[in-house]
């Protein structure tokens, strides 16, 4: 990007993420002290909408600034079953998980990006705390407590690292990796996991249109609240993406579709992503 140039971006982007793991006392709720509480399943389904403004802006050659601020719904629906898919009605109620919608804000990030070689970029930044932060939901849930899993920040300040190559060309080649690493525990207890993503494939011309096949996978590692592992957290997946960018005006559309094709839960959990729909519009000025 030129020294003094801006671009401007939106992106909305639709998908859902299904999660389940086993149930059993004696961790399930204080109710196991006094009756039997056969092991059974949590069974969560997300439909997230997420809504993302990037603004970057040309520092010098080579050298650019990007600040990204993102909003996300989150709908949530809960299943509670035995372990052989039969619905079940748990004694503790639905201290754990509700059928709700949630929205906010999450933590936004800033990057500054270089390029000190040709075709590399490298990319340093942090995120914000800005994203709204639950009690501890571990220790509620031992103390038998309605609490609530999921949030829109970390709490924490959180350094951002990237990497990315391209060979330009009639048929460029393009990687990507960018890690968010959490250093320390928030004030509340809560340390965010560490995460990595990750893009690799080709570009194609076709005029002015550019088709991008790519192979995405991310990696999520555990969350924890004061040391105990969260529920729920940790998994890597990955899949294809099919990506278009075209010129519209003054415009850049570009619309994409993403589809799973491996994923893995940690500990005995399940993860699954559904087809992932995205249309990014931007302009540069």
């Amino acid at each position: 990007m030129a020294p003094g140039q801006w671009r401007v971006a939106f992106d909305a982007a639709y998908g859902t993420f299904t999660a389940s793991h086993v149930a059993e006392c004696p961790d399930v709720a204080p109710e196991c002290a006094t009756q039997f509480i056969p092991p059974h399943m949590h069974r969560v389904r997300v439909g997230l909408t997420h809504y993302e403004m990037e603004a970057e802006y040309g520092l010098r050659p080579r050298m650019q600034l990007s600040l990204r601020l993102p909003y996300d719904v989150k709908d949530i629906r809960v299943r509670y079953t035995t372990l052989a898919g039969a619905p079940f009605v748990p004694p503790y109620g639905d201290i754990h998980h509700r059928t709700e919608t949630l929205t906010g804000i999450s933590d936004p990030s800033l990057m500054l990006d270089l390029s000190p070689a040709p075709h590399w970029q490298l990319g340093f930044g942090t995120t914000f705390p800005i994203g709204h932060t639950t009690e501890d939901p571990v220790r509620l849930g031992k103390e038998g407590l309605e609490h609530e899993h999921t949030q829109f920040g970390s709490g924490t300040f959180n350094p951002k690292l990237s990497v990315q190559w391209l060979r330009p060309g009639r048929v460029a080649l393009f990687g990507r990796a960018e890690g968010r690493f959490t250093l320390y525990e928030s004030s509340g207890g809560y340390r965010a996991p560490q995460s990595l993503v990750w893009t690799v494939g080709p570009s194609f011309r076709a005029g002015r249109v550019s088709i991008d096949p790519r192979l995405n996978g991310q990696f999520q590692g555990r969350a924890r609240w004061h040391g105990e592992v969260d529920e729920g957290s940790g998994f890597h997946n990955g899949g294809v993406r099919l990506g278009l960018s075209v010129p519209v005006g003054s415009f850049v559309v570009a619309p994409g579709v993403y589809h799973e094709l491996w994923s893995h839960g940690f500990d005995g959990q399940t993860f699954r992503q559904g087809t992932t729909w995205n249309l990014a519009v931007s302009r540069s000025y």
